[in-house]
């Protein structure tokens, strides 16, 4: 578990146990965010940002932590929306997703690289149902529940809200980080 928890182990056989045994690298109000979850998001982050397409838009390999640490802040603050959209009765159906999903296709069918498919395995490893579940579903409910919290008097919000839920004592970080 050292090697999982303190160096971020991403061997098969690291994978695998982490896998089996549903390890958490962190857990907000009781749901965890799964160690499976936070390489899986890595490696396609860090595909992308090797990739064409990456080099493209100018992206740049941050140092290792940063990398980790951002990660583990973005997976943990989709949980944080999920659990607050919950409570507010807030949700994203398919048939949201797989329009948002659709007008994201039409607009590659347009570009230079129109087969989505193959661009979403290139860029990020990932199928059309992982983009669905990785990246649409969690930004259309972020989405939704800032439409709905919001206000023209506030528009931080949902940033003021998810930051105050941070910091509560229910979100426990396992994986460490050395500092470079």
């Amino acid at each position: 578990m050292y090697g999982i928890y303190t160096k971020q182990a991403e061997d098969g056989v690291s994978r695998f146990i982490a896998k089996t045994f549903s390890l958490p690298a962190a857990n907000v109000n009781g749901r965890s965010v799964k160690y499976t979850r936070f390489l899986t998001t890595r490696d396609a982050v860090r595909r992308f940002i090797n990739s064409e397409a990456g080099k493209d838009v100018g992206a740049t390999m941050p140092p290792e932590n940063e990398l980790n640490e951002n990660i583990l802040e973005q997976l943990i603050r989709q949980r944080l929306v999920e659990n607050i959209a919950g409570e507010k009765d807030i949700s994203v159906s398919n048939d949201e997703v797989n329009e948002v999903f659709n007008e994201v296709a039409e607009q590659a069918a347009s570009s230079t690289d129109s087969n989505i498919n193959q661009y979403l395995q290139d860029n990020y490893g990932w199928n059309e149902e992982n983009f669905r579940e990785y990246v649409l579903r969690p930004a259309l409910l972020e989405q939704k529940l800032a439409q709905t919290i919001g206000s023209e008097a506030d528009p931080y919000a949902i940033e003021n809200l998810l930051l105050a839920e941070r910091q509560k004592p229910e979100v426990i970080v396992y994986l460490k980080f050395d500092q470079e």
